[in-house]
C-alpha cells in the first residue's frame, strides 16, 4: 500500500493556509505556533521507537508489538513479517513455525494489535512457499538474531519504518531481508546476518 505524497502536501498546504489566514483575521499567536510545528519534517516516534514518515502507512502497532500478538496466538518462530492491506484494512501478516514444525499464519490489525486471522500456512514441509521460496525451519530455529532484533538493526542503518522482514538462506547463509520506508523517501533492503546481527547488505529497491 503506498500513499500519494502529493494528495499529503496539498492537504498540508491547504492546512498552513487556513491556519494563516486565521492568524491574519484575529493576530492570534497560538494559531502561528501551530502551523509551524505542523510544517516541521520531524517524524514522530512510535511507542517501539520506530519513526512516522510519508513513504509507510501510518500505523499505531509496530512490527515488535505485531511479533508479540503473533507469538501469543502460535507460539514459535517468526519466519516472515509483512505490513499489507487485508480486506481493505491495513494488517501485519506474521509467518509462525512452531516448535514441531507446524505453521500457522497469523493476521494481525495493524491498528489495534488484534489478531483477524490464525490458520495453518500453505508452506510446504520444507519451507518452500507458494512462491517455491525457502525459509530452512532448521536455520530458522538455530538463528540468534529474531525477526524483531533484525528489524531494530536494519533501522539503525536506515532510518524510517520497517515494513517487512523475511529469514531466508542464501548460498548457505541465513539472513534477514528488511524492507524499510526511509525518512528520505524511498524504499530500502538491508540484508541483517541471522547470526550477527549486522548488516551485510543495503541497496535502494527500485521496484
Amino acid at each position: 500500500m503506498k500513499i500519494d505524497a502529493r494528495r499529503m502536501v496539498t492537504g498540508r498546504g491547504l492546512l498552513v493556509t487556513v491556519v494563516a489566514a486565521g492568524v491574519l483575521a484575529g493576530g492570534g499567536a497560538t494559531a502561528a505556533v501551530a502551523a509551524a510545528h505542523d510544517d516541521d519534517p520531524a517524524p514522530r516516534a512510535t511507542p517501539a521507537g520506530e519513526r512516522h514518515d510519508d513513504a509507510a502507512p501510518k500505523t499505531a502497532v509496530s512490527l515488535a508489538q505485531a511479533v508479540d500478538a503473533a507469538l501469543k496466538a502460535a507460539p514459535g518462530t517468526v519466519a516472515e513479517i509483512e505490513l499489507d492491506d487485508e480486506h481493505g484494512r491495513t494488517a501485519w501478516e506474521v509467518d509462525v513455525v512452531a516448535d514441531n514444525g507446524q505453521r500457522r499464519e497469523v493476521t494481525v490489525d495493524a491498528a489495534d494489535g488484534k489478531v483477524l486471522t490464525n490458520r495453518a500456512d500453505d508452506r510446504d514441509d520444507h519451507g518452500r512457499d507458494a512462491d517455491g521460496r525457502d525459509d530452512d525451519p532448521a536455520a530458522l530455529r538455530g538463528a540468534k538474531v529474531t525477526a524483531t532484533a533484525a528489524a531494530d538493526a536494519a533501522l539503525k542503518a536506515v532510518p524510517g519504518r520497517v515494513t517487512s522482514a523475511d529469514f531466508e538462506t542464501e548460498h548457505g547463509k541465513a539472513v534477514w531481508e528488511v524492507d524499510v520506508a526511509g525518512r528520505d523517501g524511498a524504499g530500502h533492503e538491508v540484508t541483517i546476518d541471522a547470526g550477527s546481527g549486522k548488516v551485510l547488505a543495503e541497496e535502494v529497491d527500485e521496484d
